[in-house]
């Protein structure tokens, strides 16, 4: 073959490019790396005795440097804070006037892996007067840069995801029958998951450019609202036009079901579906009865805010002492009053989102609130939902305060903390979070370990990654990108979307993983499926763009 003069200036010059986009990226991920490294020797929220209280009691690894809860002993001087790792036999050592100081003297020392805490009361001469207490936890790594790229693009996971569904069984079957399939034991949560149906559905008849599957997605949406809107509280009951959290019209399986109960958030879940329906129908059934859903908010709203976590369907009655944290219902309410102009919900918004400052803002008590998930005690099952839902809602009050900025990336910063894996070396990976052999662990001591990575985990009594975690992320690093600046966000934003879709194209292509294993423990939730479709779809243009760090 003979290579003329010009294409080789051509090949020589696209070396050249190829080399300084290589270059590039080294830089981009040093910089990334420096950020992120001198962000991880930070405390998140550190606890005060008397002042402010240790959120962390019950958490079990950090990225960033934690600080604990150790008392104080008469007569002591200072404090001597020794660990040792299973990893190397040193012994790292520090010293602080009080015994609840942050790990930053020796956090960028520290190895990422098991660590050993002891603290120890020491005299005036140095000598240990006893003990003060021991904490084992693990230490993860940091974010350090987008490592691997997805096997399509962001949109078209996003209509792969929901064209995946539709063709599934278990949705023909409410084509073909107009009820749920008795096979598929998750619609005994039907507000969740149908809810889902109907959303995801009716967007890809929004978005398909194949008239018979449009067609079909329409019939599909429809037919999962209608049936839920079938199924909300009767008029004249305490939880009037609420749709059900519960429901015990297929086997449940393992799954639990509590039929008289509701919990608190998930009506407004409904009723953003309703509101998608009303959106793309224009049948004002749907319009009517999302309002219809605020009044009964407006009527059972306590007088300190909020809500109660859940509700007897009966007597209208809590059935713990747990309150809701209501980020999603105050995320409905901006949309009743934002898009519909219905500005009477303003006060009912507004005392809620006052709750939350003067509540889990304050007391970083992020507790988990999933349907499956009984109420615990403070700090005993957190997670990052509501709290990354938090952040998003400070963001867009930012014009109106500037300190809700800087509280809503503390707020991230635990996100980040307790719930997203970045690397295939954190010790995370080599810890059994279930008990030893369960399906549910996908990870080994010996290292082995079946998650994509990055990833980001569920809550403390679910310790796994989850595909509508991932795109919770994705969402609230995009929104810090918007209001920042920063490019370390969209890069983290990127990281997390692009495993969506690695774990999707292991899978066959076809609906995203609710479990981000190579193992899948269950049957997808359908759910988890679409939430994910949708934000990618969403964010195509924003995640495609090419960013300067």
């Amino acid at each position: 073959m003979v290579i003329r003069k010009e294409h080789g200036l051509i090949l020589i010059f696209l070396m050249i490019l190829n080399s300084c986009k290589m270059n590039n990226e080294q830089t981009q991920r040093q910089n990334i790396k420096k950020i992120a490294l001198e962000e991880s020797a930070k405390p998140i929220r550190p606890g005060i005795p008397g002042k402010r209280p240790f959120w962390n009691i019950y958490s079990k690894r950090f990225i960033y440097a934690p600080t604990f809860d150790f008392e104080e002993i008469e007569n002591a001087i200072s404090y001597r804070f020794s660990m040792t790792t299973d990893v190397d036999s040193q012994v790292y050592v520090f010293e602080s006037k009080m015994p609840w100081n942050p790990l930053t003297p020796i956090w960028l020392e520290l190895p990422n892996a098991v660590i050993n805490l002891q603290v120890f009361a020491l005299d005036e001469n140095g000598k240990v007067i006893r003990k003060v207490g021991e904490r084992k936890f693990l230490k993860s790594p940091f974010f350090e840069g987008v490592s691997e790229k997805p096997a399509f693009s962001y949109k078209k996971s996003g209509i792969k995801s929901l064209q995946g569904l539709l063709k599934q069984d278990k949705i023909q079957y409410w084509l073909k029958n107009g009820k749920p399939d008795p096979s598929y034991p998750l619609w005994v949560h039907p507000t969740k998951i149908m809810g889902a149906v109907a959303i995801g559905m009716i967007h890809l008849a929004d978005i398909s450019k194949d008239t018979s599957e449009s067609s079909q997605a329409h019939k599909m949406a429809l037919i999962a609202a209608d049936f839920l809107l079938s199924m909300i509280e009767p008029e004249g009951r305490p939880l009037e036009y609420w749709p059900p959290t519960y429901w015990d019209g297929v086997p449940r399986e393992a799954h639990p079901v509590y039929h008289d109960e509701i919990m608190t958030h998930y009506p407004a879940e409904g009723a953003m579906m309703f509101l998608d329906m009303y959106d793309y129908t224009n049948e004002e059934k749907y319009y009517n009865v999302a309002k219809k859903i605020a009044d009964t908010y407006i009527k059972t709203q306590e007088s300190n805010g909020t809500w109660s976590q859940i509700i007897n369907t009966k007597a209208g009655e809590a059935i713990s002492k747990n309150w809701l944290i209501p980020t999603k219902v105050i995320e409905f309410f901006n949309r009743l009053i934002e898009a519909y102009g219905l500005t009477q919900y303003e006060n009912v918004r507004d005392r809620a989102f006052s709750w939350c400052l003067k509540n889990p803002v304050k007391t970083f008590n992020w507790q988990a609130q999933f349907e499956d998930t009984r109420p615990k005690p403070p700090y005993k099952n957190m997670s990052k939902n509501e709290a990354v839902e938090m952040a998003i809602l400070l963001l867009d009050r930012a014009k109106e305060n500037k300190v809700y900025v800087e509280l809503a990336k503390e707020i991230l910063r635990y996100a980040e903390d307790q719930f997203i894996v970045w690397s295939k070396n954190d010790p995370v990976l080599r810890w059994d979070w279930f008990k030893k052999d369960s399906k549910w662990n996908g990870t080994t001591r010996d290292g082995g370990c079946d998650w994509f990575v990055p990833c980001a985990l569920e809550q403390y009594k679910f310790y796994t990654p989850i595909g509508s975690s991932n795109r919770l992320m994705v969402i609230v690093f995009l929104k810090f990108f918007e209001v920042t600046g920063q490019a370390i966000y969209h890069a983290k934003a990127e990281a997390l979307a692009n495993t969506l879709i690695i774990a999707q194209n292991f899978h066959g292509g076809g609906e995203i993983p609710t479990h981000l294993r190579r193992n899948l423990p269950e049957l997808n939730w359908i759910n988890c499926g679409v939430y994910p479709a949708l934000t990618l779809i969403m964010f195509d243009e924003i995640l495609n763009q090419e960013i300067q760090y």
